[in-house]
């Protein structure tokens, strides 16, 4: 429940004054395999989180915080939708002057139409009567914000019973 209210006291606070970015030089295969390496699993279930780090990536200007943020939101996401044991797969990839950062679940996916609303505030695919996720809806509302304020595109590719795929395009240089 902390953690539900302090999202919604930063959401409120992004929205009501903005915020400025505490921009610095950063690796950001080392901040995934940060985040990687705080992830846990609360209820047993065997969780498998495969990097796949382009060693050309190097360093990209972000702010620690939200970027941090952004990866652990992408992940927690993973595991918390995924049935059975998550298997996860995490890539960097620099591609035309573009490093491409993507989070692949094996998760029940999400129909088309609701790929462009999740990045809503306080959206939720509709599970019926049933929510066995908690959340308020906000932390893909978060992530698309942190991602625009960077400059940065993200979307999602996803079939249902196939997973999803969210991917942040971070032009380089």
């Amino acid at each position: 429940l902390n953690k539900q209210v302090e999202k919604v006291l930063q959401i409120a606070r992004i929205e009501k004054s903005g915020f400025e970015l505490k921009n610095e030089s950063l690796n950001l295969n080392e901040i995934i395999l940060e985040v990687v390496g705080n992830c846990k699993t609360d209820n047993g279930r065997i969780l498998n989180i495969k990097t796949q780090l382009d060693e050309n990536v190097g360093e990209i200007i972000a702010d620690r915080l939200h970027i941090t943020n952004i990866f652990h939101n992408l992940l927690d996401n993973a595991i918390k939708y995924s049935t059975g044991n998550p298997e996860i797969a995490i890539s960097t990839q620099l591609k035309h002057k573009t490093i491409y950062a993507t989070v692949k679940d094996n998760g029940p996916g999400i129909s088309k139409e609701y790929q462009k609303k999740v990045f809503q505030k306080f959206f939720r695919v509709p599970t019926g009567n049933v929510h066995n996720v908690k959340g308020f809806g906000l932390g893909l509302y978060y992530v698309k914000n942190i991602c625009h304020a960077h400059r940065w595109i993200i979307s999602l590719e996803s079939e249902i019973n196939k997973g999803s795929t969210f991917v942040i395009e971070i032009p380089v240089k």
